[in-house]
């Protein structure tokens, strides 16, 4: 086998990027004048993608774009949670042996219930999480962040249980998994049974952290944040004809759930969620963005769950790559990330490649640095210049956040399977100078595995990439 090591700086290094002036950095929780929607977990409950999104068996038709088609509800290690189908409201049927297979999800001693969640009581006085009045149990043969069932579990000499390897010619399709007969995986997305209007959609927008309301054409919905008076001042500043219009309701349209109808000023009827109006974005080139978000600070997502997002952590806009997370004073943060040539795709796009929790969980906190990269010698060395992004000795995993305790006995920041890190490169926020820098290994046989941190065959690449929401 033969090692190629370079670093490739299309977007990192010709691009010193600042923030754009359409949408200035906001700190995802912040109080910015509206009803905040409940974060989607409480603390102690986290999230994860199912199936292939994990970065389970990719072949290199897949690997390259990863649906995130669901996401399950899951403990602190990752595993997902269910509910019981015999189980009535606010009740645990699942004893004795059931309870030994299937694990009561245990609620804290602090713990408060709030939106959708409640803790409920079981027989022998302890403790358990509800969602939606239904108890929540691990499966103990789900042994992998993911599994459903017990399923796609794979076993590695070296490395424990895994998923499949992260391979062109060595992975498979997996089938969508189910959980056993009579047990629902409990969801966060997609969404079921809110009852939703003709011409409203709820997906999950990345950009904007959370689950929202999105349009006839998949574009994310906004709410304004304020009075119609806050409206006409910011109407007058220029942005509302040119980039906001008002979400036509129809004048023979019913009120539905949250959504009502109302007459605007002049005349004409709009849709409202939870009594706030809605608008979409001229500035909003396709699905899945949301660029809208905190714009003249008078409107913002229409949340249906909003992701928790720790307090030391802002998302920010940049020129080249959109949405990233930031420190709280704008400084990039990246992830160590492996690639596999064959698989295609398009890192100098915003999102040109997928986040897969599986394959960040395999590369853990450690750089992989490798033989030091000839066109980023000019920051120092790369043991330095990549420094771990520190969480507070008290910081609990919550949403698709984690934490990680580095061999130094620190805590380090996780986002969805990938340890997160600052570079010294950049100067000032919104710069991305560390994106995109490679670290490729080519093989001499396509057919052997290559573990670059994380297994893979053919000509696989670690490189460090802007951490997008």
């Amino acid at each position: 086998m033969t090692s190629l090591r370079l670093a490739l700086g299309f977007a990192g290094l010709a691009v010193t990027a600042g923030v754009t002036a359409l949408s200035a950095p906001q700190a995802i929780g912040a109080d910015r004048g509206a009803p905040a929607p409940v974060f989607s977990t409480p603390m102690g409950i986290t999230l994860q993608p199912l199936g292939i999104a994990q970065g389970w068996g990719l072949g290199k038709d897949v690997a390259a774009t990863i649906p995130r088609d669901e996401i399950a509800y899951t403990d602190l290690q990752g595993m997902t949670l269910y509910t019981y189908d015999k189980d009535p409201a606010g009740k645990s049927t699942c004893v004795a042996e059931c309870a030994k297979k299937w694990l009561p999800m245990p609620a804290q001693a602090n713990a408060v219930p709030f939106g959708d969640w409640t803790v409920i009581k079981r027989g022998d006085g302890s403790r358990q999480w509800a969602l939606k009045g239904k108890p929540l149990y691990r499966f103990i043969e789900d042994v992998t962040p993911g599994s459903v069932g017990g399923t796609n579990v794979f076993y590695n000499m070296n490395r424990g249980p895994l998923a499949g390897h992260r391979g062109a010619y060595y992975g498979k399709r997996m089938q969508p998994p189910k959980p056993a007969e009579g047990w629902s995986v409990a969801l966060l997305y997609p969404v079921q049974n809110m009852p939703l209007p003709a011409g409203f959609g709820v997906k999950e927008v990345q950009d904007a952290a959370g689950i929202a309301l999105v349009d006839s054409r998949g574009h994310t919905l906004y709410t304004m944040k304020g009075d119609i008076a806050q409206e006409k001042r910011a109407c007058k500043q220029g942005r509302c004809g040119e980039f906001w219009t008002p979400l036509a309701a129809p004048r023979i349209g019913l009120p539905m759930g949250d959504f009502t109808i109302k007459t605007r000023a002049d005349g004409a009827s709009q849709w409202h969620y939870k009594g706030l109006p809605l608008y979409s974005y001229a500035g909003d080139y396709k699905p899945n963005v949301a660029d809208g978000e905190g714009v003249d600070g008078a409107w913002e997502v229409a949340f249906v769950a909003r992701y928790y997002t720790p307090p030391d952590v802002m998302i920010q806009t940049t020129a080249s790559q959109g949405k990233t997370l930031a420190t709280k004073a704008g400084m990039t943060l990246y992830r160590r990330d492996g690639w596999l040539y064959q698989s295609g795709g398009g890192h100098s796009f915003p999102r040109g490649q997928s986040a897969r929790p599986a394959v960040g969980r395999d590369l853990g906190t450690e750089r992989h640095c490798g033989q030091q990269f000839d066109s980023m010698a000019a920051y120092g060395d790369c043991e330095v210049v990549w420094q771990p992004f520190i969480a507070p000795d008290n910081a609990q995993p919550s949403g698709f956040w984690d934490v990680a305790t580095r061999r130094d006995g620190r805590k380090q920041w996780v986002y969805q399977g990938y340890a997160l890190w600052t570079f010294a490169g950049d100067k000032k926020p919104g710069d991305i100078n560390g994106h995109d820098a490679y670290d490729i290994a080519v093989s001499d046989n396509p057919m052997v595995l290559v573990d670059v941190g994380t297994q893979m065959d053919g000509s696989s690449a670690l490189y460090w990439s802007i951490a997008a929401p």
